[in-house]
C-alpha cells in the first residue's frame, strides 16, 4: 500500500491555518521537520493538543506517493508554561522556532535542533522578562555551532592574527559576512569601500563574553550578556550572524526592536 502510519516523538514548533480552514503544524523530531495537516474545526481535540511548544508523541498517516501527512493522534509529554510569562518569553521561544524553521533544523541536524529547543523552553521559565529577551540571542549564538557558522573569536579569519596580539583590536564584523576581522584587515576593507556604518565593533570585552556564552546555561549566559559593557555590540554581532545563516531578516528580531 502507498499509505502508512507513523509514530514520532518531538516538539510542535508552529501552526497556521489554510484558506480552507484546515491547520498545518510544523513538528520537529529526530527524523526531521514534518508539516502535518489537521482536519476539523476549532473544537478539534487534535488542534488543542498540537499547540506550539508542546512536546509530544504523535501518530501520523502518510501517503507515500504524495508525501501528504495527516496528524491522527497526539500524546502530550510535556508543556512549557514559562513560555507564556511575558511577551519577551513568548517572542524568544517564537524566535528560536523561526530560526530552526528558516535553517531547516540546522541544515538537517534535527536531533541537535530538538535538544536545543527543549533546553531553551525548560530554562526560560526561570528568567525575568529582560533576561528572556536576551535568551533568544543566546539560543542564536549557540545554534551557529551545529550550523558550522560560528565565527572564530580567537583570531582574524582573514590573516590569522590572534586577537590577543597588540594592535589587533578593536576588530570588526562586517554585516552580511561571517568572519570577524582584526583592526588591520577591517581597515583594509574600509579602504576598499566597505561602509563603516555596516561594521560592528568587536573588542576584547566582546571576545571574552562571546567565548563563554555557548557553554553556559541560560541563566548564567543572560546574566553575563546583560552585565557586559559590550552588550549592544554583542547583540548586533549575534543578530547579523543569525540573519546571514537564515539568509534574510528574522521577523522576531524586528518585533523586539
Amino acid at each position: 500500500m502507498a499509505e502508512r502510519n507513523e509514530r514520532h516523538s518531538g516538539l510542535f514548533l508552529h501552526a497556521h491555518d489554510t484558506a480552507r480552514g484546515d491547520r498545518i503544524v510544523n513538528f520537529l523530531c529526530p527524523e526531521g521537520l514534518l508539516p502535518l495537516f489537521i482536519f476539523g474545526g476549532p473544537k478539534s481535540s487534535l488542534r488543542s493538543s498540537a499547540m506550539p511548544f508542546t512536546l509530544a508523541e504523535i501518530e501520523a498517516y502518510r501517503d507515500a506517493r504524495t508525501e501528504f501527512v495527516k496528524l491522527t493522534g497526539v500524546n502530550v509529554l510535556e508543556t512549557f508554561p514559562g513560555v507564556q510569562r511575558s511577551f519577551a518569553h513568548v517572542q524568544s521561544a517564537t524566535g528560536a522556532a523561526e530560526f530552526v524553521l528558516r535553517t531547516s533544523a540546522f541544515g538537517g541536524d534535527s536531533s541537535e535542533a530538538l535538544g536545543m529547543m527543549i533546553e531553551l523552553l525548560r530554562q526560560i521559565d526561570g528568567l525575568s522578562e529582560s533576561e528572556a529577551e536576551l535568551a533568544l540571542h543566546i539560543f542564536l549564538w549557540k545554534s551557529l555551532g551545529p550550523l558550522g557558522l560560528a565565527p572564530d573569536t580567537a583570531s582574524c579569519e582573514r590573516c590569522g592574527r590572534a586577537f590577543i596580539e597588540r594592535g589587533s583590536m578593536p576588530g570588526r564584523l562586517l554585516r552580511g559576512e561571517q568572519s570577524i576581522l582584526c583592526a588591520r584587515c577591517a581597515e583594509e576593507r574600509r579602504l576598499q569601500g566597505f561602509p563603516p556604518s555596516a561594521m560592528i565593533v568587536f573588542d576584547d570585552e566582546a571576545r571574552r563574553c562571546l567565548s563563554a556564552l555557548a557553554a553556559q546555561p541560560y541563566a548564567d549566559a543572560t546574566a553575563s550578556l546583560a552585565a557586559s559593557a559590550a552588550r549592544d555590540n554583542i547583540v548586533a554581532i549575534i543578530e547579523s550572524l543569525a540573519e546571514s545563516a537564515a539568509e534574510g531578516p528574522l521577523q522576531t528580531l524586528r518585533l523586539f526592536h
